[in-house]
């Protein structure tokens, strides 16, 4: 069944929450270094210009119809790419719309560098926005899964990649223009981004060598006689 979730991504509270989202990664951004980027965009119609940042390239997917789109089409729970290439990965409202959010957020992980630097924006689900966010969805034909920061922290956590920080960088209202960043009513707003950073890999330490006495006292055979030769 074709995605008709078009009308709901082009209206104007979400396209003006989507560009404030992106423009409050502008202080994160200009802090990672890296050769490539994984943008994952919730439409076609989601804005695309990020601000201005010092990695090499930022390749661009988006989520279409079940499927990301773009560079190059894909599964979400299979994104062919090798293991830790992205320095930096930007999920901008795309779990709450896959089904199997947590097979995809294994991947993000599986493709983050060491120490590289994972935003994930969503929804809140227990925010001022959710009447409007569900109504539309539903006019839109949409089904949305919202989950809350907090349970993002944590799925991510058992994938190595732990949480720096958590911000709100929406409106209280979709029609309304002030930030809700500085006040105490921001946790109540539109959304959520979490930064989060992969653990740095653990090295497997190498054996020592068998000292000739201990060899004396248990003589074997060399590491390489005991395979035979392809």
């Amino acid at each position: 069944m074709p995605n008709s979730n078009g009308s709901f991504f082009s209206s104007a509270p979400v396209q003006a929450l989507f560009a404030r989202e992106l423009s409050a990664l502008a202080p994160i951004l200009s802090g990672v270094y890296g050769n490539y980027g994984l943008f994952l965009r919730a439409h076609r119609e989601a804005p695309s210009m990020l601000p201005a940042h010092l990695l090499g390239r930022i390749l661009d997917l988006v989520l279409n119809e079940g499927q990301f789109d773009g560079h190059l089409r894909c599964e979400p729970a299979l994104l062919p790419f090798a293991s830790e290439s992205f320095k930096l990965v930007i999920a901008q409202h795309v779990f709450e719309q896959i089904e199997d959010a947590d097979t995809c957020a294994a991947e993000l992980a599986r493709v983050l560098a060491p120490e590289g630097v994972a935003l994930v924006l969503g929804f809140n689900p227990a925010g001022t926005w959710r009447p409007w966010v569900t109504l539309n969805a539903q006019r839109a034909g949409m089904r949305l899964r919202l989950r809350s920061a907090h349970a993002w922290q944590q799925k991510l956590a058992r994938e190595q990649v732990d949480t720096l920080q958590i911000r709100f960088p929406g409106t209280l209202w979709p029609h309304a223009q002030l930030q809700s960043g500085n006040n105490p009513m921001a946790r109540f707003g539109s959304s959520w981004l979490l930064l989060a950073r992969k653990r740095r890999s653990v090295l497997t330490p190498l054996r020592l060598r068998t000292s000739s006495r201990e060899m004396r006292l248990k003589p074997r055979l060399a590491p390489g006689a005991q395979r035979a030769c392809a």
